[in-house]
């Protein structure tokens, strides 16, 4: 995308013109977040990759069940529909070629870590959003049966 700011200066003359052009300066875009699988016990990382020209503010959010927060609070917020809660936001981590990265790290997941997760990306031209599902698995007891 090409953003063109012109600013036109016609003080004494119309040859007083300056333009400013900035070019490749977009919304960030996030990598596409795979769904994961972990076990319960285990930690669980989600990755959020973002490219973006300028650095972004990336935060992680967590689908909540509408009944539980009827009405909305200021901790929760509509998003595509679906009421999400805000996370404690990761450390951001800037790489080569303009990519961030926002590790979420939940530690010892249960059952009730599972769920629809939402990283939002913005920064001063704009905002991305994606969604990943957290999938928790039990262990499995191998105790024999007498």
């Amino acid at each position: 995308m090409l953003v063109l700011l012109m600013t036109i200066s016609a003080f004494l003359s119309k040859e007083s013109c300056r333009a400013l052009v900035m070019t490749n300066v977009d919304k960030p875009e996030i990598k596409i977040i795979p769904d994961t699988m972990v076990t319960e016990g285990n930690t669980g990382t989600l990755q959020c990759h973002v490219t973006s020209k300028t650095r972004p503010f990336i935060q992680w959010f967590k689908k909540v069940d509408d009944t539980l927060y009827n009405p909305p609070t200021d901790l929760t917020f509509d998003l595509n529909g679906q009421l999400f809660t805000v996370l404690k936001p990761g450390q951001m981590e800037e790489g080569p070629g303009n990519v961030y990265s926002s590790p979420l790290v939940l530690e010892s997941v249960t059952e009730a870590d599972e769920g629809l997760y939402a990283c939002l990306a913005s920064n001063r031209f704009g905002m991305s959003q994606q969604f990943t599902n957290l999938y928790i698995t039990s262990v499995l007891s191998t105790t024999p049966t007498p």
